[in-house]
């Protein structure tokens, strides 16, 4: 009996130890993990949506003034999901040139930073920097945010000395209410480097194509390509979404000056709805923009498609007989089969079977960025 007693009392000390290192969160005993105190001494604060920046990604923004992907009152009825998921800032983007010798931003998220099982809240929640001119943009610096905020500062870049150019890619999963950049006091701040042209590439699908689940804004695909070919990409991907309603194509073909389309909608309308609609949005884009390079990008493997086979090939030989069929009449409709884009072990390139990781990414874009670079033709 007395072994039993003191077997108990062990166990509840263990408990009772296990449960007051818990409040510590592991990472917190680490200082190299620490979210470090802000000064703002010395900071000069700016609004992006004002000159000399230049904000992408939200193409309704000069008429909105919101950090939105699709328009506040659209033409056309939105899903109650996809509005909803429009206020997601993913593919957005602030660019300019400062002699700054730091960066800092100011967030007011339209929900908390954490929330996803499988999707750290830097890819979720955060900004993340880079630093050079187009084709010399490196990594610099990523928002450092406590658990379950909607609000938070965080300083990105630090000991800039000169000239420096610099691309602030906005939250992947999350709203922006509101951005701040904070610039040292008396810097000079000037436009980006232009563009390669005027003409964006816009793309649109679901959870893939939105950035589910890179670890931070910077490494989903399309982000990826962006920086590889220097042009702007809208980001119309909806997560559980993007089923290919024709009221969609209708607010898609709005945006100007498109350079590329592309369309990869086999995830979530599945089957019956690549074959009911995407003749039909497909159609929808072309006749407002004839000569434009239309792409229809079929799925990559899901993680776990070894083990369990699933509809894939039956939709991309759907796709590939409906684009050889429209090629006869369009032969600026094009297929991108995204089959063996992830490699023989595209099974280590999801964090859950579905969605890629920062290395599934990365593979999609080396297999994207050089295929939509054929596609531009000049001037656009």
């Amino acid at each position: 009996m007395i072994g039993r007693v003191v077997l108990i009392s062990l166990l509840a000390a263990s408990g009772a130890s296990l449960a007051a290192g818990a409040d510590d969160g592991g990472w917190r005993l680490d200082a190299n993990m620490a979210i470090p105190e802000i000064v703002e001494e010395g900071i000069a604060w700016y609004d992006p949506g004002q000159p000399p920046f230049r904000l992408s990604g939200f193409p309704w923004f000069a008429q909105d003034k919101v950090f939105r992907r699709l328009p506040v009152n659209p033409s056309h009825p939105l899903p109650s999901a996809v509005n909803s998921l429009a206020n997601n800032t993913a593919g957005g983007n602030v660019a300019f040139r400062s002699t700054s010798s730091r960066i800092l931003v100011k967030v007011v998220l339209t929900s908390k930073s954490d929330g996803m099982f499988h999707m750290a809240p830097t890819g979720k929640s955060g900004f993340d920097l880079y630093v050079g001119a187009p084709g010399k943009q490196k990594s610099a610096g990523v928002t450092r945010m406590d658990e379950g905020v909607t609000e938070y500062q965080s300083q990105l870049f630090s000991g800039g000395k000169g000239w420096n150019e610099f691309t602030l890619n906005f939250p992947l999963y999350n709203g922006v209410k509101s951005l701040r950049i904070g610039l040292s006091e008396g810097a000079e701040v000037a436009p980006p480097s232009p563009y390669a042209g005027p003409g964006k590439v816009i793309i649109y699908g679901g959870s893939t194509v939105q950035g589910a689940c890179a670890s931070r804004p910077g490494r989903y695909h399309m982000s990826i390509v962006s920086r590889r070919l220097n042009r702007e990409v809208v980001n119309l991907g909806f997560s559980g979404n993007g089923k290919l309603e024709p009221e969609l194509a209708e607010i898609m073909a709005q945006i100007a000056s498109p350079a590329v389309l592309i369309v990869e909608g086999e995830r979530n309308a599945r089957y019956e709805g690549v074959v009911e609609r995407l003749e039909t949005f497909l159609q929808i884009l072309r006749r407002h923009h004839p000569g434009v390079p239309i792409v229809v990008m079929s799925a990559n493997p899901y993680g776990n498609e070894w083990r369990q086979p699933g509809n894939r090939p039956r939709i991309l030989a759907f796709q590939k007989e409906l684009v050889a069929r429209l090629r006869e009449n369009d032969p600026d409709l094009h297929l991108f089969d995204a089959s063996n884009l992830l490699g023989e072990d595209y099974y280590e390139c999801s964090v859950d079977g579905s969605h890629p990781t920062d290395l599934g990414f990365q593979r999609m874009a080396d297999g994207l960025a050089p295929f939509i670079a054929k596609l531009l033709k000049p001037g656009t």
